[in-house]
């Protein structure tokens, strides 16, 4: 008798554990997903479409958490989930416990494009220079005007081309209005190292040489000069940075002056 007292203690106990969880696996299961966004509004006021659709997809791939353990929910596969939706980027998540998860999406900004090889096709990419969608335009989803375009730009320099995007927001306050195209031209006879060519809107060109050594600093030291230059050197021609053999930087302007 003894040992069937101590075996229906076990199997009580067994069970009333076995409650417990249940009941707290159903208090703690995500019932709630909200979702905030910070977005853009196009020139008629209204949020783009694009974002729009992205919202959907979003709240479609984040509604497979419900139901699960609020505690197993990790954050990377929240923004994995987000960031897979093309114009929307995850920002951050914050558990409100027993069972809700709001989350916080930002719209991603097209600012480059990149023709496909038949030219029928261009992939917009953000400042970062990271992917978001396949258009059949290079015309920028929420003003209308073409993104800056990328040409013969390999990818493993797409880093750079991001940093000089930081850098022109910076000095002048947006990359598309500032520069047209961005275009890595390969070591010819009269120069011996490739180059990055900045086409401005003004119709300038800016050039980079030898980008692979320190392209942000030059791109730095052109700024500085074509911020000081009479306006009338910024309509045509180009004006270029390079290291000489000591290392130091010289600008040589569309005149031939060298600064």
């Amino acid at each position: 008798m003894k040992y069937i007292r101590k075996a229906i203690v076990l199997i009580l106990a067994a069970v009333f554990i076995a409650a417990v969880a249940i009941g707290l696996s159903v208090i703690f299961a995500v019932r709630n997903i909200n979702v905030f966004r910070i977005d853009y509004q196009r020139a008629d006021g209204a949020p783009s479409e694009e974002f729009e659709r992205a919202l959907s997809s979003v709240q479609y791939s984040l509604s497979e958490f419900e139901g699960k353990a609020i505690a197993g929910v990790d954050e990377e596969d929240i923004a994995e989930a987000v960031n897979a939706s093309g114009y929307a980027e995850f920002v951050s998540c914050e558990k409100i416990y027993p069972c809700t998860i709001n989350v916080t999406v930002r719209e991603r900004v097209e600012i480059f494009a990149v023709p496909s090889e038949d030219g029928l096709t261009w992939s917009v990419l953000d400042r970062d220079c990271r992917f978001i969608s396949e258009k059949r335009s290079n015309a920028n989803n929420l003003d209308g005007s073409p993104n800056v375009l990328l040409e013969n730009i390999p990818e493993e320099d797409y880093q750079t081309v991001a940093g000089l995007a930081e850098l022109f927001e910076e000095k002048f306050s947006s990359v598309r209005a500032f520069a047209e195209s961005i275009t890595m031209v390969p070591a010819a006879l009269q120069v011996e190292t490739d180059s990055l060519c900045i086409k401005l809107r003004c119709g300038l060109t800016l050039e980079i040489r030898d980008y692979k050594n320190s392209p942000l600093e030059k791109a730095e030291a052109l700024c500085t000069a074509f911020e000081s230059m009479p306006d009338y050197l910024k309509l045509s021609g180009s004006m270029y940075c390079m290291a000489s053999a000591g290392g130091a930087l010289r600008v040589v302007l569309p005149d031939g002056s060298v600064v």
